[in-house]
């Protein structure tokens, strides 16, 4: 991939945008995506065994997702997760606190390379780069329920234990074959999402997160270094700007997979321009880069969830390189990339 190829949701939030910092790490932008966490194969089979109704359970799904969304925005918590993607086991520390409706986090690595992410803003919008492990925070808007379940099936499987903490089991089956499939572990008490899985069509987990330990409340003193340290001047900030959404794109995608809008739009000074779409929960980028290296053939690569297709592209009597990156099927993104044209062709 080239060498300025990203995390899907690097430079744009869903909704606004945060400045996100790092220390200790590589400047090298990743393609990886960390939206939600993920759990063990033998539970998905356990799960997608029993097929029951939102209303067998007396649980109300759209309130339950929207009640996800914000707790991951507006509580404090502490806690300890694991992530697995392609092989790859991270452990990660996370310290999240919301002062004023400002959100600040940090993310500690346990295992591999030591590697620290701080972060503050009032909502999460881009990622940190790593080269080797997935150091993306994601994305948290607001849930659309009526806009999900018009491209998803949403179950209650029941009732588990996740970190020592009950939790309602939600399955989110999607209607076609254009986007994955999520298992959600949401603490019933709070609200927070405490595991999840991202699905493919034969139901094989792709990613994987769980929260191994997790409490609530940060003490004072905690809370005031960790909001010291995510604003600190000392520490280089590795996203940009939102972008314009109402500027006129130069590239024209005449097919989408259905429910994906765009989200976010950016133009560097080096001409690469980034198109990001969202459905709601799956994301995927798209970067037109007229520099891009022309050794480089049309390829597809998969690690985990995560794909990304390159492919050519002639306009006006210069090829451009269509990078599209996101956890969305490869088939999804060929069809997407194929189907780039810029809007002066004739």
């Amino acid at each position: 991939m080239p060498a300025r190829a990203c995390s899907p949701t690097h430079g744009f939030p869903k909704n606004s945008m945060m400045p996100a910092r790092v220390r200790g790490l590589p400047s090298i932008r990743s393609p990886l995506l960390i939206f939600l966490a993920r759990a063990p194969a033998a539970l998905v089979l356990f799960l997608l065994s029993a097929v029951a109704s939102a209303e067998d359970f007396g649980v109300d799904t759209g309130k339950m997702l929207g009640s996800m969304a914000a707790a991951s925005r507006t509580l404090d918590y502490q806690g300890i997760f694991t992530y697995e993607y392609a092989g790859v086991l991270r452990s990660v520390q996370v310290s999240h606190v919301t002062r004023e409706g400002v959100e600040y986090e940090r993310w500690y690595y346990l295992n591999g390379p030591r590697q620290e992410i701080l972060r503050h803003g009032e909502t999460v919008g881009c990622a940190a780069g790593l080269d080797s492990a997935p150091a993306v925070i994601a994305a948290r808007p607001a849930i659309d329920y009526q806009r999900l379940a018009s491209h998803y099936e949403l179950h209650v499987r029941g009732e588990d234990r996740v970190a020592d903490r009950p939790v309602w089991v939600i399955h989110l089956v999607p209607r076609d074959l254009f986007r994955y499939g999520y298992v959600f572990a949401i603490d019933k008490e709070s609200g927070l999402l405490l595991q999840s899985l991202l699905l493919d069509a034969a139901k094989r987990v792709l990613e994987r997160f769980q929260y191994m330990h997790v409490t609530y409340g940060v003490a004072t003193e905690t809370a005031d270094h960790l909001i010291a340290a995510a604003t600190s001047e000392g520490i280089p900030a590795v996203c940009g700007g939102a972008g314009d959404l109402s500027a006129a794109s130069s590239w024209e995608l005449t097919w989408l997979p259905p429910g994906f809008r765009l989200m976010g739009r950016d133009l560097d000074e080096q001409g690469v321009e980034t198109l990001l779409f969202s459905d709601g929960l799956s994301v995927f980028s798209v970067f037109f880069d007229p520099e891009g290296d022309r050794q480089l053939p049309e390829v597809q690569a998969q690690r985990g969830a995560t794909v990304a297709q390159l492919a050519r592209v002639n306009a006006g009597g210069r090829d451009y390189l269509v990078s599209v990156v996101g956890e969305i099927p490869i088939e999804t993104a060929q069809r997407v990339a194929e189907l780039a044209k810029h809007t002066g062709e004739q």
